[in-house]
């Protein structure tokens, strides 16, 4: 009976991880809503750094999302049907590493080149500091998947003009 506590807790935390990670990106819009609620609040830090942990591990998880999906239509466009395979787990984990660890470098950078707002009095600019920065932030947790979309874009548009 415990085994069966244990194994339905764990089926529960799987659901709960998988709905978090299917919107979490409109979570990240929660700190622009209280921004222009409170402007002066004092929880904008504490909101960076969580912005800023669960960040690689929904890039991780949108990227592998994403890639995956652009696989499966390749074959299916191909006349085949996609059928799971231990290759396929493999790519699919590559991607999620590609975006775990390229969106961890991102942050880093972005934290390093423009910090983290200090409090100023002055609340229209308190608001545009913290505004800015959680865009730019937004745009480092979700930079793998804007590099990669990219880059499809540009070899596809290189391909059909048949280069420069």
């Amino acid at each position: 009976m415990e085994f069966l506590k244990k194994l339905v807790r764990f089926v529960l935390m799987q659901i709960a991880a998988l709905g978090f990670m299917l919107v979490a990106p409109l979570l990240y819009l929660i700190p622009f809503i209280l921004v222009v609620l409170t402007p002066n609040n004092g929880i904008f830090p504490m909101l960076a750094v969580a912005y800023m942990v669960t960040g690689p591990f929904v890039s991780a998880f949108w990227t592998m999302i994403v890639c995956m999906m652009r696989r499966v239509r390749r074959v299916r466009n191909g006349g085949g049907t996609y059928t799971p395979s231990v290759q396929g787990m493999f790519a699919a984990t590559g991607w999620m590493l590609y975006g775990f660890f390229g969106t961890l470098a991102a942050e880093l950078l972005f934290c390093f080149l423009f910090g983290v707002p200090t409090y100023t009095p002055d609340v229209a600019v308190n608001a545009a500091k913290w505004n800015l920065w959680f865009a730019g932030a937004g745009f480092a947790v979700f930079s793998p998947i804007f590099l990669l979309l990219a880059w499809r874009l540009l070899k596809s548009s290189f391909r059909t003009t048949g280069g420069v």
